[in-house]
């Protein structure tokens, strides 16, 4: 089922934010006032909210569009760009008024010090109701199933909520719910929705007991009188370390299944995996029960992971089929380069330091692990990228490589020192650089007036490092002695 979910086509609608994460060093207290001084090292900027379940259904191969509203800023800009790099359609309504909502996250090593937040919580204006409505309704027919995702901004009011929901509806398109807040009746005619165990207890006015021997039915009987109460055909609850459990309404039998999560690192981002998954497992035909299994699957493999993250299909792949890996195995730190950027994000996210470096790695020698060692000291952790065979020939000669590049790539992952490994086909890896944008860039002996990938990464504000090379080794000897 999983390599299916490529061929999911989810329109979400719900408010997008722009996610901001700085870091830095805090190593002294203010002489001003008695707060620490945050000194600036980096900073990134990806879609959060509604931007994530897209950035998700992305990851997954889907196909994504996002409806919502924006303001007329750079931020606004910003995550226009961020989702066209992602793949992703924005269908955004401009606001004059308005920001584009923005979260700035400050992390010192890896410690949030600060989030600040930039937003105004306001409904759409009526002609913004108007054109997004008029958005959605041009390009319903396109998409298989629609997901809102409100993060209570705003933009999912009752009657923006009552006209997306009778636009799907009357084209025959299936209305899944990421809720919030307490009123549940907004999201009438859809077809599923999908609270949390503390969005539930706040719907229904109830607190369950985990460790009761009735917490489950008492979950489900709760759910059912929501289901009931506010016109939504279904539900599944996601009750964290206890799994899910999915409620149909009409007094269906109730399935539950428990959590796949073998460890929990960070839960940030989680139910947009889930939802993200569960959609489009839905939306290319699977069951509600085998749709819950691989959602449930993927929501255990990202919440092993550091920062707002996505799950790749060989991830997903190997989860559901009961296999769980993450990247941080063998063979599963040898990444795509669309991994690998999500990857990255996920470490920054988390105030982990990412280095970089790259080459042939035709005969690992000491220099090599020399260099990795060097690098290693400037950062948490290291990417390295590998020349494909058809880039090592076009710059070392017809007889080059010696090995191929499975082997190199492999035999870099079973290093402690290197943390991810990835294959570029360029005759420079500016276009990996660009993708990931470490914090720093090292290799050896490289002038920066000379190295454009490290004129790059010092353009945001990142570290190049000239690592020392080690003499008496090179690759062109070693194969001049074997031959």
């Amino acid at each position: 089922m999983t390599e299916s979910l490529s061929r999911a086509r989810i329109l979400c609608v719900g408010d997008l934010m722009l996610d901001r994460f700085v870091q830095g060093d805090v190593g002294r207290i203010s002489q001003e006032a008695p707060v620490p001084v945050f000194r600036w090292v980096s900073e990134r900027r990806m879609l959060g909210g509604a931007g994530n379940v897209i950035a998700n259904l992305r990851a997954l191969g889907a196909t994504a569009a996002l409806a919502c509203r924006v303001g007329c800023d750079q931020e606004g800009e910003e995550a226009a760009a961020l989702a066209a790099e992602c793949g992703a359609e924005l269908l955004a309504v401009r606001s004059s008024s308005l920001p584009t909502i923005q979260k700035t996250r400050f992390v010192a090593k890896g410690n949030h010090v600060l989030r600040m937040d930039r937003e105004v919580v306001a409904p759409l204006s009526q002609e913004e109701e108007d054109e997004l409505v008029s958005k959605i309704e041009a390009r319903i027919a396109d998409f298989d199933l629609v997901v809102l995702s409100d993060y209570a901004k705003g933009l999912l009011s009752r009657s923006f909520c009552e006209r997306t929901i009778g636009v799907s509806s009357r084209a025959g398109k299936c209305v899944y719910v990421d809720p919030k807040g307490r009123d549940f009746r907004k999201y009438a005619g859809a077809t599923l929705v999908k609270p949390n165990r503390v969005e539930l207890e706040a719907a229904c006015g109830v607190q369950f007991d985990a460790s009761a021997p009735d917490f489950m039915e008492k979950v489900v009987a709760a759910a059912r009188g929501l289901l009931a109460d506010a016109g939504i055909k279904n539900a599944v609850v996601t009750l964290s370390e206890r799994g899910m459990v999915y409620v149909p309404g009409g007094g269906g039998e109730a399935v539950w299944l428990p959590t796949e999560c073998r460890e929990v690192c960070d839960v940030t981002g989680a139910g947009d995996t889930t939802m993200s998954v569960l959609a489009a497992a839905r939306a290319v035909g699977a069951s509600f029960r085998d749709a819950m299994k691989v959602a449930n699957a993927a929501a255990g493999v990202v919440v092993g992971k550091v920062g707002t993250a996505t799950v790749s299909p060989e991830e997903l792949k190997a989860a559901f089929a009961g296999g769980r890996s993450t990247p941080m195995s063998f063979e599963g730190k040898v990444m795509t380069l669309g991994e690998l950027a999500g990857k990255v994000r996920s470490w920054q996210a988390g105030g982990l330091k990412v280095g970089f470096t790259n080459g042939c790695f035709d005969c690992l020698h000491c220099g090599h692990l020399s260099s990795f060692s060097q690098a290693k000291e400037h950062c948490d952790r290291l990417v390295v990228a590998v020349n494909s065979d058809s880039s090592v020939r076009r710059l070392k000669g017809p007889s080059r490589p010696v090995q191929d590049e499975r082997t190199r790539t492999l035999v870099l992952a079973g290093l402690e020192l290197v943390d991810a490994v990835v294959v570029f086909d360029g005759d420079t890896a500016m276009g990996v650089v660009e993708a990931i944008r470490p914090d720093v860039i090292a290799k050896e002996g490289y002038p920066i007036d000379k190295w454009p990938e490290a004129r790059f990464v010092a353009s945001y504000g990142g570290e190049a490092v000239t690592l020392k090379r080690v003499d008496g080794y090179s690759t062109s000897s070693l194969v001049g002695k074997l031959g």
